[in-house]
């Protein structure tokens, strides 16, 4: 997740797709997004007893009944701690926890890569968009001085352990067909998210199946305050009081209108807003982005329904 707005998010845009999905989608979706739910509990993964398949997702029911902290994602590969997205990132990643969330975007010549960015030029010492660079270029490319290149999402899912789960993130439309399509068909477990509406629906098109996450930010007014939010380590810290309005109702409403079985928040919103408490009685999972500290992470692992975190950093875990 990112704090980039999607294709044609301006307020009239958003205002009239969820008015239509609040009138046509929500009665139309609802098998799948009963299926979606079922698919997301338990946050099942290594020992769960079901390698690989959906209903192997981490989600975190377990977490949220009291049965333990919720789990890590690992957000490209944790990318506070290897080169984001790549399949160093993924095999280092995947020692430690079985989750795993990954970019995806379409380069020049038409392959999907693993990749957040449009431009490659803040982790790779090249200029241009993705859009425009062939693949065999990307592959010269070393991602954050590593000599690791930009892979294929192909190389970047073969890279997943089969007993693994990876949460596939949309970055632009026109890709979540063939993303689908490439995880759905190896071992590990699948699900899909975006933070643009007409992503979603592609993916559900695509394979009602695969489980949707709908992702979403704070307000921009809202930005400015993450640094006071879960607080300083001086103990100073934003009142609940102080945080700006947020539409939290409507994020819960179009996810669930999406028939997404979760909604991934910018964290802070889970501290300063009832989304999760909202998203629960929706019937929704719930899984925060993105944490980068061990302060962080206790704070949201604290809100109860919490199903899974997605972070930057492993906080020395290592799960069984």
């Amino acid at each position: 997740m990112c704090d980039a707005a999607p294709p044609g998010s301006d307020a009239r845009t958003e205002a009239t797709r969820r008015a239509m999905l609040r009138r046509s989608g929500a009665l139309a979706v609802g098998a799948v997004a009963a299926t979606g739910s079922a698919a997301l509990a338990g946050c099942a993964g290594r020992g769960s007893g079901d390698a690989g398949g959906n209903d192997g997702y981490a989600a975190g029911a377990g977490a949220a009944a009291g049965r333990g902290d919720p789990p890590l994602v690992a957000h490209r590969g944790f990318a506070a701690e290897h080169p984001e997205n790549t399949v160093a990132a993924i095999e280092a990643a995947t020692t430690v926890v079985d989750r795993v969330e990954l970019d995806v975007r379409r380069c020049g010549t038409g392959e999907l890569v693993a990749f957040h960015d449009a431009t490659l030029g803040r982790v790779t010492d090249a200029t241009g968009r993705v859009g425009r660079t062939p693949a065999g270029r990307l592959a010269e490319l070393s991602v954050e001085g590593s000599g690791e290149p930009v892979p294929t999402l192909a190389a970047a899912l073969d890279a997943v352990p089969s007993d693994a789960w990876v949460l596939l993130d949309l970055k632009e439309r026109g890709v979540a067909a063939d993303a689908v399509a490439a995880g759905a068909e190896r071992d590990h477990g699948l699900a899909v998210a975006a933070d643009d509406p007409a992503a979603i629906e592609a993916a559900n098109a695509a394979d009602p199946t695969v489980p949707t996450v709908y992702g979403a930010r704070e307000s921009v007014p809202a930005r400015p305050l993450r640094p006071l939010i879960p607080g300083s380590r001086a103990g100073v810290g934003l009142p609940r009081w102080a945080y700006p309005p947020q539409d939290v109702a409507g994020i819960v409403e179009t996810a669930t209108a999406l028939g997404c079985a979760a909604v991934s928040p910018r964290y802070e919103l889970c501290l300063r807003t009832d989304i999760v408490s909202r998203a629960a009685t929706a019937g929704l999972r719930v899984l925060p982005w993105t944490v980068a500290s061990a302060r962080e992470y206790g704070a949201v692992a604290s809100v109860d329904g919490v199903g899974a975190v997605v972070s930057d950093v492993s906080l020395g875990r290592r799960e069984p």
